[in-house]
């Protein structure tokens, strides 16, 4: 990481005496002023919060935005500082050890409802009906913070009338704050009084490595669905509307080597960025270390009869693996598939804000027949 010049410091420092602990990680002075407001605006609310419950004046205000500021220098990212991320009109609270979302992470989840709404448009034949009344089964998989599946929430409520999302992820951390998260966002009046019983999270694993993590996703899937459905019925013919993911899929050369920030490498855990040792199953596969969980989830989505299937990428290098990766798994199966890498078009690109050709991407797979 280059050095910052010393006439920036000291410009920075004229300007505010905090800029230059926030230019550390920042790196432009446009940046730091920006999370100095931020941070600014949380450490007054929490102080005003303080002197209402004490009825006293405010105070101390000063003192912790400095301290706020020292933890940012020291790498802290700043959704761990301020407490939350706002995702969609959500507001997400983030916690360390829980993976922090991402706006490239908002993007594919609402380019996931839009594809979802379509299908579901292609096969109505009211194409004005206020809400469809199919079912709408959802999975979240490497769920997190539970963001994708909240914000899915009030992304497909408004159409959906019976709608059942499930978000699974191994760790008990992350999925305790899911559990925060749907209930805060409720409280706040973000999420309808229908996510209570229409989202909910599991703790499975989706490698099947047997750890003690209770449930296989299929296990959970049966359990689930089924028991919402009020019947029971194979696995196979579940017939998921949207399977959605963003796993783990840094290489642990990428992780260690620099290519991953220094603070996504000192406070964001591991366990949600880098897949564990490759499984016999993938190495038999062909499949790269860091590519090991679309293995999985693939074969789950061909197993599940998923009608839409969408897996965030680290780049599009890796989109394009999944991609080969899923016609070479389907290539002695029935049914027809539409694959794409989004976004791909200059439009969306500029639209969404993605760089032409670095970046995260996703893969979008819609199931076109009725098996």
């Amino acid at each position: 990481m280059p050095r910052i010049s010393t006439s920036l410091l000291i410009k920075a420092y004229r300007e505010n005496s905090l800029l230059p602990l926030l230019l550390r990680e920042c790196r432009s002075l446009t940046s730091a002023r920006n999370e100095l407001r931020w941070l600014r605006e949380r450490a007054l609310h929490d102080s005003q919060s303080a002197s209402r419950l004490t009825k006293g004046s405010l105070f101390g205000w000063r003192t912790r935005l400095r301290s706020m500021c020292q933890r940012r220098s020291k790498g802290v990212p700043l959704q761990y500082i301020l407490g939350d991320q706002p995702f969609g009109d959500l507001e997400i609270i983030c916690r360390r050890g829980v993976l922090i979302p991402r706006s490239d992470t908002e993007s594919f989840t609402v380019q996931a409802a839009k594809t979802v709404r379509q299908m579901a448009l292609e096969h109505m034949h009211d194409n004005q009906a206020p809400q469809m009344e199919k079912p709408l089964r959802v999975l979240d998989l490497c769920t997190g913070t539970g963001c994708i599946a909240l914000l899915l929430h009030t992304l497909l409520a408004p159409q959906f009338k019976d709608l059942m999302i499930l978000g699974v992820d191994i760790s008990d951390n992350a999925l305790n704050l899911a559990r925060t998260n749907l209930e805060y966002n409720l409280r706040q009046g973000l999420l309808s009084n229908d996510a209570l019983t229409q989202v909910h999270f599991q703790r499975a694993d989706v490698l099947n490595r047997g750890l003690g993590a209770g449930l296989t996703v299929k296990e959970a899937l049966e359990q689930h669905f089924n028991g919402l459905g009020g019947k029971s019925e194979p696995h196979s013919a579940l017939g998921l509307d949207l399977l959605i993911s963003n796993p783990p899929y840094i290489s642990t050369v990428d992780f260690r080597n620099g290519t991953t920030s220094r603070s996504v490498r000192r406070f964001e855990p591991e366990l949600a960025l880098v897949p564990p040792a490759t499984s016999k199953s993938a190495i038999l596969e062909g499949c790269n270390p860091e590519d090991i969980f679309y293995h999985h989830i693939l074969t789950l989505s061909l197993q599940s009869v998923a009608k839409t299937t969408v897996l965030e990428c680290g780049d599009i290098m890796q989109a394009r693996r999944v991609v080969a990766m899923h016609k070479k798994m389907i290539s002695h199966k029935s049914g027809y598939f539409d694959t794409q890498i989004w976004p791909s078009s200059e439009r969306d690109l500029a639209e969404n804000g993605f760089h032409h050709s670095d970046g995260a991407r996703c893969v979008i797979i819609t199931r076109r027949d009725n098996v």
